[in-house]
């Protein structure tokens, strides 16, 4: 019970949420008409990443805090990432009281080096849910994810009239084709469409990489059956081979077997 109250108190969720929910407040601050919301969000997710640094340190400190195989890439792994959940906390804290994005430049940098530095973060933890499945739920999480994309650019984009044309321009932009029938027009959707490349493409690369260790596998299972089916007739026949030789030896036995010591024998002739 105890490991599963520890468990649950450093699972890596809480952090994972509060990440994607202050993607859209990062952008909404480049919008001509930012939202009120977005100051909302970078508060609760500041706070939330400062409450689970804090519990982590606490956990540690205490040396309660057990490392497990679910917890690769979070907290305890190495001390720069607790800082760096530390600084995220405090940065998201920062974004909130910070000019808009579309009105200062400086708060526009800060910002984006704040969002690479938050990408960096969420791969490091949702890592393990990429590296250890199936073929299935990698289509499920890049569908997913170039579906969210696909609203995004709609979103953002004054130039995107429609979610298919925003889930088009997200699917070409991640697979890098560049058709050039649409293209990113504004800044935000700029910056987006960076963001997109980047974790897209990285999700497309594990999809095709998937689908063909498939058919290699399935290749080198045909080529394994073949050698296995092989070596069956070979000891099947080696097996002929021992029981036809056993049969020789025994007939042969037979025919030279020694006459029977008990039997009485006859006397040899005197010698002339």
């Amino acid at each position: 019970m105890r490991h599963r109250r520890n468990d649950a108190a450093n699972s890596p969720w809480p952090m994972l949420i509060a990440l994607v929910a202050s993607v859209p407040a990062f952008y909404d601050s480049m919008m001509p008409t930012p939202a009120t919301w977005a100051t909302w969000m970078y508060l609760v997710s500041g706070a939330v990443l400062l409450a689970s640094a804090w519990r982590v340190q606490r956990n540690l400190h205490h040396g309660t805090h057990e490392p497990s195989r679910s917890h690769s890439g979070h907290w305890g792994e190495h001390p720069m990432q607790l800082k760096l959940d530390w600084f995220l906390g405090a940065a998201l804290l920062a974004n909130a009281v910070l000019p808009q994005s579309n009105e200062s430049e400086p708060a526009l940098i800060w910002r984006l080096v704040i969002a690479v530095l938050m990408l960096y973060r969420l791969l490091k933890i949702s890592q393990p849910h990429f590296t250890e499945t199936g073929l299935a739920r990698l289509l499920a999480i890049g569908a997913a994810v170039l579906v969210l994309c696909g609203i995004g650019f709609y979103w953002l984009d004054p130039g995107v009239k429609t979610v298919h044309d925003g889930l088009w321009l997200a699917f070409s932009t991640a697979a890098t084709v560049g058709y050039g029938d649409m293209v990113p027009t504004s800044t935000a959707s700029r910056i987006f469409a960076v963001f997109v490349v980047l974790l897209g493409y990285g999700l497309l690369s594990l999809v095709t990489a998937s689908v063909a260790a498939m058919f290699v596998g399935s290749q080198e299972r045909k080529v394994e059956r073949e050698i296995l089916r092989d070596m069956h007739k070979e000891m099947q026949s080696l097996r002929q081979e021992i029981d036809k030789l056993r049969h020789e030896m025994r007939a042969n036995g037979s025919t030279c077997a020694p006459s029977d010591p008990a039997a009485p024998q006859r006397d040899a002739p005197p010698d002339a």
